[in-house]
Parts: structure tokens; C-alpha cells; sequence
């Protein structure tokens, strides 16, 4: 299900279309994905998140 409020991922501002209107960029869900005990891409995301934190 998509969410019909989208935000931007450059500049962060709310729109309800698939373009911020702003600055032209992307938009996607607002809102993190709902948490399930049979997350198939838990481990990935969490060494994606260990990574990133290492290059800080």
C-alpha cells in the first residue's frame, strides 16, 4: 500500500506527488516500513547501517 503523503529525500518538505514540486527531486513514504518478526532484509539493512556508521 503507498502512503498518498510522500516527502522529498533532498530538501525533506511534504508533497502528495511522486516529484517535490520544490526542487524537483524524488519523493518516497514518510514513514519507515512496519517491523516484522520474518524480515528478510534485516541483516542487510543492519550491515548497511554498520558500514555507513564506520565511514563517519
Amino acid at each position: 500500500m503507498r502512503s498518498i503523503l510522500q516527502k522529498c529525500l533532498a530538501c525533506g518538505r511534504y508533497s502528495m506527488k511522486d516529484v517535490c514540486p520544490n526542487c524537483g527531486h524524488a519523493t518516497g513514504s514518510p514513514m519507515p516500513p512496519r517491523y516484522s518478526p520474518e524480515d528478510r532484509y534485516g541483516a542487510y539493512r543492519r550491515k548497511l547501517k554498520r558500514v555507513h556508521e564506520l565511514e563517519r
